[in-house]
């Protein structure tokens, strides 16, 4: 170990001189530490995401070549390349959150639903994105996010909070319920029961820990 004789300090590692007073140091040099090197889900999968980058531009490119060599069957390839960037936004939210199961399962539900509705208005709306996947979409993530929480003893303050804002979304369909908008009724009443149901069982049986996740996340 080295030895500063003017600040009278060992000093670890293979340094030359004092890094308090520059003064050359004393002794045997010692070995540098070696802190281990933390990989990234990018870092440790980086030949499988180099594969999977080129499988989509390929097919990206391949869609669009043959869309203009027959462009009497209409604008499919744009469709194609739309859901190609839907899985890489869908990839790229499981990866960020890969820790938080309710975050993931939240953000995935919201970012589907927007897909849907994208896609419908690329196909000519045919209204099948508000009337079926939208309540479907909502309806799955309350569901299984209330099922996982059980079954992997997730606590309270990890889920609650996602759990209650997958319920206000569940909300959303009686908008266009209300505007008339939906071409069948059905699966948008089954999605707000679920709000109403869900809504109303962790109010009754989580009521303290719902009042102290909000009082938290709003600093009231």
């Amino acid at each position: 170990m080295r030895y500063c004789n003017k600040c009278n300090v060992s000093v670890r590692g293979d340094l030359k001189r004092c890094p308090l007073c520059q003064t050359p140091l004393s002794g045997i040099d010692e070995e540098g530490y070696c802190y281990p090197k933390i990989l990234t889900v990018y870092s440790q999968y980086r030949t499988f995401f180099k594969i999977l980058t080129f499988a989509t531009i390929v097919a990206a490119v391949a869609c669009g070549a043959v869309n203009l060599i027959l462009p009497h069957t209409g604008s499919w390839s744009l469709l194609v390349i739309v859901c190609l960037a839907c899985f890489w936004g869908s990839m790229y939210l499981a990866v960020r959150q890969r820790k938080s199961l309710p975050k993931n399962i939240t953000q995935q539900a919201l970012f589907v639903s927007i897909f849907c509705v994208i896609i419908d208005l690329l196909t000519n709306w045919h209204g099948w994105s508000l009337s079926y996947a939208l309540p479907s979409i909502f309806v799955v993530a309350m569901i299984s996010m209330t099922v996982l929480a059980r079954v992997m003893n997730i606590p309270a303050e990890e889920y609650l909070f996602c759990l209650i804002l997958d319920i206000v979304f569940g909300f959303i369909p009686i908008i266009f319920y209300a505007l008339n908008m939906l071409n069948q009724n059905i699966p948008s009443v089954i999605c707000m029961s679920c709000s109403v149901i869900c809504l109303a069982g962790i109010a009754l049986f989580q009521g303290r820990e719902i009042i102290h996740e909000l009082a938290k996340r709003f600093h009231l």
